[in-house]
């Protein structure tokens, strides 16, 4: 039952920029269940799914572009240098969780900030350079707390980007980097997990219609002070 309800977490986290990963690990602390990598990774790739299902025309249009292809690899190399050169830290983060409140504040922040901007650029104008900054932002989601999909969706915001095309980036970068982390823990996986991911690939897909209307109705901020509160729990709890 406890591995149910973190697969719920998952797919309702994965996508809404709150963090996935900082879900799970102070949610396995109040459960008494470690959250590890493998397990996860295992969630993550039936998300993974779900956002090749929901994000089908932004990939069809990123197809259609070199140059948006091109970007989408120069923004994965920061994730991936990152994984592959601390992925040891990182397990020893996600074990400790005194630093979960720094890490969310990180996400309420970014989540601020970029809350008050939406520029007028769209992702054929992109350049390398920005390319690289939102990879820099994502390479910040390896830590639990620091949300993925909201790193990325900032920094295409405070680029000028506009907010359906900053989107459908943090959409498409998504891809790469869940599919990465999963094959990377793959061999570690417990078959009996399957239908946990089928759980957190149904709840992911309704995630991704929710954050979608509530970033394109100018209401980001939700997420900004929801990072904060659960930032203040986490103090008190951990």
């Amino acid at each position: 039952m406890n591995n149910v309800l973190l697969a719920i977490t998952q797919g309702i986290t994965e996508f809404l920029p709150v963090s996935s990963s900082g879900h799970l690990v102070f949610l396995g602390e109040l459960l008494g269940i470690k959250a590890e990598l493998p397990f996860a990774a295992m969630l993550h790739l039936g998300t993974l799914l779900a956002v090749f299902l929901f994000a089908v025309n932004s990939l069809l249009r990123a197809l259609k572009n070199v140059k948006v292809v091109l970007n989408l690899v120069v923004s994965t190399i920061p994730a991936v240098v990152v994984g592959f050169t601390m992925n040891e830290k990182v397990e020893e983060i996600f074990s400790n969780t005194k630093v979960l409140p720094i890490f969310f504040c990180i996400t309420s922040f970014l989540l601020l900030i970029s809350s008050f901007r939406d520029g007028n650029k769209i992702l054929e104008e992109m350049k390398f350079s920005d390319a690289l900054i939102i990879g820099l932002f994502q390479a910040l989601a390896i830590l639990p707390g620091v949300s993925r999909s909201g790193a990325t969706l900032a920094g295409a915001l405070l680029l000028g980007f506009k907010k359906d095309d900053a989107l459908s980036y943090s959409f498409l970068l998504a891809i790469p980097v869940i599919g990465g982390a999963g094959l990377l823990e793959f061999s570690q996986m417990d078959p009996s997990w399957f239908y946990l991911g089928v759980i957190s690939f149904v709840v992911g897909l309704g995630s991704l219609f929710v954050l979608k209307k509530i970033v394109l109705s100018q209401k980001l901020r939700i997420f900004a002070d929801y990072c904060l509160l659960i930032a203040v729990i986490s103090f008190f709890l951990g």
